[in-house]
């Protein structure tokens, strides 16, 4: 049953109408990312409103390190799927079945490594990015808590991306949901009832993240998924580690690369503004990751469209499916990008309740959200290029992005304008980044038609 279950996902990603597909597929995912993103903002709200302004400040800047843990999920579960959707359109079984040893003995030994070294050094890390004072000391509290549990946030991240990669999307969008109901719940316990503080706040994350574990894991266990599981005989295919990792490789790259952004943005913040510039440019951030929710939906159902289409050889389903996910991610994002702009104190206002805006505070927040605007045009072209496994050239895209641009440019417009420079520095940045990638997409699709592919 399972197999003739995913030959009909199969068939309807290599054949089905577009839009619709795009529909049935998007709908669940972008309600999965909207969820965690919601925890993730929740998990901003207890700690602004029911802790206190340090708190929120002190947990914004352990998110660069955070990331780097649902990095190396990424690594692994981004790699796998892009291997496994483009075995599922060539038909390759065998490859199929090496996934998930692959993905469990990865896990195992990347998380052990990651726990050492996070736990050891976590008070020399927040305060590397930036943390200072009481601010640091919460952000150390937190991640502390956090990082004992990075076994479950790997596997759990891992596994998601195999289900989304078999076009299951709505299997991750139940165990995120799970994850978040019961992530609120104990927050609300920790916080409201016990008054855990921050240590509080991450015990939650991590307990919700073990029952969405949980729930992924029995996907496989269950026999439900396409790959062949056997506890017994879990090993490490070597042969096809190198395809995982040239794809993988840029996953773990981005948090790392932002974590070097967000050395020079906290430090910078740190160095011209105040502890309330920092609380400011997190909630900031985190209003915008919110509205960018829908565009994240859909780039989760356009990776396992692309990848099977890739390995089915359909070069020309291909750009058109490209076309038909940006053109609806832009549509979508301006209707949410222009209460934005005509009311941003009430949205800030939901996690800054104790805060007064200023002029120069809200015309911050406007120019960083018009990055927003851009997102499908990179978005799209960074799964397409995971998708088809052109690991280098997405790799070189986030260097050029970050490391190239984002950077160099925080750093001059902030010794010009200060505070405010470095969100001039973001927005030029990330036009400039734009352009690039897409030169870089329109090389891609010339190479895909030199290559003959059958229609």
């Amino acid at each position: 049953m399972t197999s003739q279950k995913q030959s009909q996902i199969t068939d309807e990603i290599l054949q089905g109408n577009l839009i619709k597909l795009m529909f049935k597929l998007s709908i669940p995912s972008i309600l999965g990312v909207l969820m965690f993103s919601l925890n993730s903002f929740i998990d901003a709200l207890f700690a602004g409103r029911f802790i206190s302004e340090t708190a929120l400040a002190g947990i914004s800047l352990t998110g660069p390190f955070t990331n780097i843990v649902g990095g190396f999920g990424a690594l692994i579960g981004i790699g796998s799927a892009s291997v496994l959707s483009r075995a599922i359109g060539a038909g390759d079984v065998k490859t199929q079945s090496k996934i998930f040893g692959n993905l469990i003995i990865m896990s195992i030994v990347i998380s052990f490594l990651i726990t050492i070294i996070g736990y050891g050094f976590s008070q020399e890390l927040i305060t590397f990015i930036g943390g200072r004072g009481e601010v640091a000391l919460e952000g150390t509290k937190y991640f502390k808590t956090y990082i004992l549990g990075t076994i479950i946030f790997i596997v759990g991240e891992a596994c998601s991306k195999i289900i989304i990669a078999e076009g299951k999307t709505r299997i991750t969008t139940i165990s995120i949901c799970v994850f978040v109901t019961v992530n609120v719940f104990l927050n609300y316990i920790f916080i409201s009832v016990y008054n855990w503080g921050t240590p509080g706040l991450a015990l939650a994350t991590t307990i919700a993240m073990v029952v969405f574990s949980i729930i992924n894991f029995g996907y496989f266990i269950l026999g439900k998924s396409v790959i062949p599981v056997n506890l017994k005989k879990i090993t490490l295919a070597i042969n096809i580690l190198p395809p995982i990792l040239s794809v993988g490789i840029s996953s773990l790259f981005f948090p790392v690369i932002m974590l070097i952004q967000n050395f020079v943005v906290f430090n910078s913040i740190s160095d011209y503004g105040t502890k309330n510039d920092i609380a400011f440019f997190g909630a900031t951030v985190k209003v915008i990751s919110l509205a960018s929710i829908p565009v994240m939906g859909l780039a989760e159902a356009f990776g396992p469209i692309i990848g099977i289409n890739y390995g089915a050889k359909k070069q020309k389903r291909i750009k058109k499916a490209h076309l038909t996910f940006v053109t609806c991610g832009f549509l979508l994002l301006l209707l949410i990008w222009l209460p934005l702009q005509l009311s941003p104190r009430t949205f800030l206002g939901i996690i800054l309740s104790d805060i007064n805006f200023t002029d120069n505070d809200i015309f911050n927040f406007r120019i960083l959200s018009i990055n927003t605007l851009m997102l499908p045009l990179g978005i799209f072209s960074f799964v397409l290029f995971r998708s088809i496994g052109k690991g280098k050239t997405l790799l070189v895209c986030i260097l050029l992005r970050i490391i190239g641009l984002k950077i160099p440019m925080v750093l001059l417009f902030s010794k010009i304008y200060e505070v405010k420079g470095i969100y001039y520095g973001l927005f030029i940045a990330e036009f400039i980044s734009t352009l690039i990638v897409l030169i870089l997409t329109y090389l891609e699709f010339n190479n895909l038609t030199k290559l003959k592919f059958e229609q």
